[in-house]
């Protein structure tokens, strides 16, 4: 069977720093891409992974591809954006340690971008002294307080010396002959492009997975966002020539006529411009994780993972109110919220897959940082008009004139108490029924005339205001 005849499938190699996720990748892997496992330069020189890497190997009828993320905290964008491409994940954990901080945040992320299948490796059995099948347990009860549920499939493995490989693939033969996975053979080319190089005496090459479509040599691509279009001079699956190539592979695509040097990670390779919007500022409905304990205030900065790109922008919650978008917060105890993102710079969003995760990657490595994930509703040209209250506060002057009950304080002036009349007041009072004298004091009305009212009792008025955000 050629190569491209197998059925692709893509995993994502997941798990806090020092878990032995490189490792395992290894003792997996059959063959390694260009952008293959710790390629590039300082990861050798730091000895961590600080990139995406790439490796596959057969198992019966299927095509394997493992995507090896980062696990340090600072590099949690770069795990975000391999969230893109994979099917489903394999989550490291080092059985010695237990689940740690990043593997909270990965699993957030996951669940988050709608991955709904993962398998558990456990380790480092090697330096293990415990019974395996009590940590397997603990291990159960931890998922169990995660949406994946206690009946994850758990494999320990040494990777140090090669143990529990054996049965781990015929565990993962079996889940993903369940998988259910739906290819779009038949829709527009995208390409999330996650490298790209120059091969001397071949030219310009970049290499991603297929989203969807079917590619082809010969096939016309537009390069997004920098609008290059290109021609396919050559196409590999793990450095074998193929004609084609088909949704769920991952190639290395050779170009005529293109500049790499402005291509960058972010960037799609296309045959529809069209199945794309491109935008700084999108309104979002979202949904924050239940561990996400911190406030998100009206302008937090905020990181947004769109496809393989995450960038900066800040967040602006708004509440409706009949129709107007009304400045507000995210607190800690809820979790569906409407905002307004605008972003520091024009990012390119798939029209099929309109899905972000939100992080906030100033907070310390050592808390969460996962928001949430949000969908997108609208793009703006520019921002959309928001309100505000303004607060004023006045108190009870005179209870018992003639002319009703007199309230000081909510105008300055004469001019100023006619701009409120007819205004409503904060219960118990109902609203300013007319101006009194010639200083800004006013006449208010009661909900209740039976309540006790004092006098110098505070009178507060919220006036909605519209603003517009200032935009550069």
């Amino acid at each position: 069977m050629n190569i491209e005849d197998k059925i692709p499938i893509n995993m994502g190699l997941l798990g806090h720093i020092d878990s032995g996720k490189t490792e395992i990748a290894k003792c997996l892997s059959e063959i390694i891409s260009t952008a293959g496992i710790d390629a590039h330069p300082q990861s050798k020189e730091r000895g961590i992974t600080i990139d995406l890497g790439f490796t596959s190997f057969m198992l019966n009828n299927y095509l394997v591809t493992l995507v090896d993320a980062p696990g340090h905290a600072d590099l949690i964008k770069i795990s975000a954006s391999s969230l893109e491409i994979i099917d489903l994940a394999l989550m490291v954990i080092d059985i010695n340690k237990g689940p740690q901080i990043q593997t909270g945040e990965h699993l957030i992320m996951i669940d988050s971008l709608g991955i709904t299948d993962i398998v558990v490796l456990l380790n480092k059995t090697d330096l293990f002294e415990g019974n395996i099948k009590d940590q397997i347990k603990k291990t159960r009860k931890f998922f169990a307080t995660t949406s994946f549920g206690s009946n994850v499939p758990i494999y320990p493995v040494s990777a140090k010396e090669g143990t529990g490989f054996e049965e781990l693939k015929k565990g993962l033969l079996e889940i993903i002959k369940d998988l259910t996975i739906k290819r779009d053979y038949k829709g527009d080319i995208i390409i999330p492009i996650d490298h790209h190089f120059i091969i001397k005496g071949r030219g310009a090459v970049i290499t991603g997975t297929l989203v969807s479509g079917k590619l082809s040599i010969n096939q016309q691509l537009t390069i997004l966002p920098i609008n290059s279009t290109t021609r396919v001079k050559n196409i590999q699956i793990f450095h074998q020539n193929v004609e084609s190539a088909r949704a769920g592979h991952r190639v290395g695509i050779n170009l005529k006529n293109i500049e790499i040097k402005n291509i960058f990670r972010g960037c799609y390779a296309t045959d529809n411009v069209n199945a794309f919007d491109i935008s700084r500022i999108f309104e979002i409905v979202g949904e924050k994780t239940d561990l996400f304990k911190h406030e998100t205030k009206f302008g937090t900065q905020l990181h947004v993972t769109i496809g393989m790109d995450t960038t900066i922008g800040k967040i602006y919650p708004f509440k409706e109110l009949d129709g107007k978008k009304l400045k507000s917060s995210i607190k800690a105890h809820e979790n569906g919220f409407k905002a307004i993102l605008i972003l520091n710079e024009r990012t390119l969003i798939r029209k099929g897959r309109n899905i972000m995760l939100l992080s906030r990657l100033d907070l310390p490595p050592n808390t969460l940082r996962i928001l949430g994930s949000a969908k997108l509703t609208r793009t703006y040209d520019a921002p959309p008009l928001f309100y505000k209250y303004k607060i004023k506060k006045g108190k009870i002057d005179n209870l018992d004139h003639p002319q009703g009950i007199i309230c000081t304080g909510l105008a300055q002036s004469i001019e100023g108490a006619r701009k409120i009349v007819g205004r409503e007041l904060e219960s118990p009072f109902s609203q300013v029924i007319d101006t009194f004298g010639t200083k800004g004091a006013v006449i208010i009305g009661i909900e209740d005339k039976t309540l006790n009212i004092q006098r110098n009792e505070q009178v507060v008025l919220k006036e909605l205001r519209s603003f517009r955000l200032k935009f550069h």
